[in-house]
């Protein structure tokens, strides 16, 4: 069998689809443009190879990410077309966004403007308010898995590690057999990196680390260590946008902290109320300029607290003569002036 020039596989079409180029590489196996015969439209094919169909938590990856696309239609998540298996190749054909996927926009555009950064927050907040109507939760939000097509319309994809009513892969085990957390570690919540039972507020947490990145250029926590990222996610409470762009109206560097809150209690509890205050956002509305605030790394932030708790910790003479010394002071003038009188006065 010869093999197809577009892709790693031994094939040139699979069941009523013809291979025709390459879009991407994913954690499930590859996405390639098709098209459909006869009605030769151009779709979207994520193939699961044989090779990934004999290890079942791919599998069953594979089906949560059909089952959850099947049950939603909205103008802001990418539909689903077809769900079958061909020679031993099991597809998903989707539909076609002719375009770009958000994070390849945002690191070729400059610098995104304030009202371009509303619309296309409060598109994905729509598609996310959608599914979450339905029981799905996405737990992979970000910039890849946002595709935005010629006319700037949103559209989320990649639902394969996604909550889905009555068919819950992760459930029981948030850390899968290959060790592969849920999410990504730059845009996973707290609850996600401890491991811990999630529900709507994840994505929120997420697409707060999108805007941010929308906004900034860089998501608020990055670095080479999957572990020390999440560490941080967890521990770490990032510094205002506006800190870092000054043409920030304050409505939006509110909501965008509002969103990365650590403790849900604080956060938004769900996308309704996020997208009610994007709708009060004005894009004209900018905060007075100021410098820029250089916050300490999280390593200097531990460490002085740990000699502040040192300090505070001491007790006995050396605690009283810390936070005691303005009495010192009056008692030791008092007694100098009592010994002077009695040298004075014998």
């Amino acid at each position: 069998m010869t093999k197809n020039k577009y892709t790693d596989l031994q094939i040139a079409s699979i069941g009523k689809y013809r291979i025709t180029g390459r879009l991407g590489k994913g954690g499930m196996g590859d996405i390639y443009k098709a098209e459909q015969s006869p009605l030769k439209r151009v779709v979207a094919l994520k193939v699961l190879p044989p090779q990934m169909q004999r290890d079942e938590e791919f599998e069953q990856r594979f089906e949560v990410e059909a089952r959850a696309i099947s049950q939603l239609e909205h103008q802001n998540i990418v539909s689903l077309i077809d769900y079958g298996e061909d020679d031993g190749y099991r597809y998903i054909a989707m539909q076609y966004i002719d375009g770009m996927d958000l994070g390849a926009y945002i690191a070729d555009s400059r610098t995104m403007t304030i009202a371009e950064i509303i619309d296309f927050s409060k598109q994905i907040c729509r598609g996310l308010r959608y599914a979450h109507s339905r029981g799905i939760i996405h737990r992979d939000i970000k910039p890849q898995n946002i595709l935005l097509d010629r006319g700037k319309g949103i559209h989320i994809t990649d639902f394969g590690i996604a909550k889905v009513p009555k068919f819950d892969l992760m459930r029981v085990n948030p850390i899968t057999q290959h060790g592969l957390t849920v999410g990504t570690p730059e845009y996973m919540s707290p609850e996600q990196a401890l491991g811990r039972r999630i529900d709507v507020q994840t994505d929120i947490y997420s697409l707060g680390i999108v805007m941010y990145e929308m906004l900034t250029r860089k998501p608020p926590f990055i670095g080479n260590n999957p572990m020390a990222i999440a560490h941080m996610q967890v521990n770490v409470q990032p510094s205002p946008p506006s800190h870092k762009r000054r043409d920030m109206p304050k409505m939006l560097d509110m909501i965008v902290t509002k969103a990365l809150k650590k403790d849900k209690s604080e956060r938004y509890s769900t996308i309704e109320e996020l997208l009610n205050d994007l709708d009060r956002v004005d894009p004209n509305e900018t905060v007075s300029p100021r410098k820029t605030v250089i916050m300490p790394t999280p390593k200097k932030i531990e460490d002085r607290r740990v000699v502040d708790r040192r300090v505070r910790g001491t007790g006995g003479f050396g605690e009283m003569l810390r936070t005691q010394w303005p009495s010192w002071i009056a008692i030791g003038a008092l007694a100098t002036a009592f010994i002077l009188h009695i040298l004075n006065h014998p």
